[in-house]
């Protein structure tokens, strides 16, 4: 009888152990929510750690597709770090990808980002180098022009095959990109059309622009938009319409520009480097996704094929090459170049 008095006990003295070990897993540190204090909860991204979400091109509906996987960050603290825009130049720096340098993809502000020193160097287009040239009081060069064209006219139909079938027809644009619209309007009327009657011109947002039948589109969307929609095609290259009124060797697109106190040897080795990979660019496609400049390679390689790299180094090369279209687009708006054609100063 004592035997099973004192197995009983052990019983209850088990059972009430039990429960206040259950009690006691419900308490939590202050203002835990919920999770035990000292716990690991899900992490999170700190607000204002200037990291965006990564996308990738606008397609023919206007929505971003996500992109690829994006550069592994240099740890060097010494790495010369490249601004890259999101557009077609943008392709020609993707042989540098796994190598020394840091490329930053998707910038929107390579002039503020070459002045406060976040970046050593960018790939912008030409007219936008010659504002943060003004924009940052010089601190800013240009050290090569390394493509050319890049703006085309895409068609949804098979109706125009030269500029002449232009004609009483709309023209879709970028509303966010004023200096294509002042080229090609530029280009239109030295065709004797008159913008506005002969030839209208609409703009709409970037995102919208592959809803439209007859668009002016930049390399890259232009190139999405061939792979994605089937019943598009380039009709014209805006590049081979300025060359042809104008007598000019090329339209300027892209060009490198390099923070003013950077060093000699530094640059010599960039252009090296830079130019050997726009040389090699078939055999970077890879690269080009993973780094997020293009969804695949076959958009990618679309894109390459409304844009031509070329390569200008040498102050006075570069200054003579860019003399007549920074010319054209002063008397267009000084604004779209900064307010003045650029100096002596913006060429190394």
């Amino acid at each position: 009888m004592k035997r099973c008095l004192a197995l009983l006990l052990a019983l209850i003295l088990i059972t009430a152990l039990a429960g206040c070990d259950r009690g006691e897993a419900k308490v939590t540190g202050p203002g835990s929510g919920g999770e035990p204090s000292g716990s690991v909860g899900p992490a999170t991204t700190p607000v204002g750690s200037g990291t965006a979400p990564a996308t990738g091109p606008a397609g023919p509906s206007g929505a971003t597709e996500p992109a690829g996987p994006t550069a592994p960050p240099i740890t060097d603290p010494d790495a010369l770090r490249l601004g890259l825009m999101d557009d077609a130049a943008a392709l020609g720096a993707a042989g540098l990808y796994g190598g020394t340098y840091a490329l930053v993809t998707r910038v929107t502000d390579p002039g503020g980002d070459l002045a406060s020193g976040a970046l050593d160097a960018a790939i912008v287009p030409v007219d936008t180098a010659a504002r943060i040239y003004a924009e940052t009081d010089g601190k800013v060069s240009i050290a090569a022009v390394t493509a050319a064209g890049g703006w085309g006219i895409v068609e949804r139909g098979n109706a125009v095959h030269d500029i002449w079938d232009l004609a009483a027809k709309t023209v879709w644009t970028d509303a966010d990109a004023p200096v294509s619209t002042q080229l090609f309007t530029y280009v239109a009327e030295r065709y004797d059309f008159i913008v506005g009657d002969t030839l209208k011109l609409e703009s709409v947002p970037v995102s919208r622009l592959a809803e439209q039948d007859l668009t002016l589109m930049p390399a890259k969307l232009a190139g999405v938009t061939l792979v994605r929609d089937p019943d598009t095609h380039k009709a014209l290259d805006l590049g081979e319409e300025w060359t042809a009124i104008t007598g000019s060797d090329f339209l300027p697109a892209a060009c490198l520009v390099v923070s003013a106190d950077m060093e000699d040897q530094d640059l010599e080795a960039l252009k090296v480097d830079l130019k050997a990979s726009q040389e090699t660019v078939s055999d970077s496609l890879d690269k080009a996704v993973a780094l997020g400049l293009a969804a695949n390679q076959e958009e990618a390689w679309a894109s390459l094929e409304c844009l031509t790299f070329t390569w200008l180094e040498g102050a006075d090369t570069v200054r003579e090459a860019l003399y007549d279209y920074f010319s054209v687009l002063y008397r267009l708006d000084p604004e779209l170049i900064g307010g003045y054609i650029p100096d002596d100063g913006f060429y190394r």
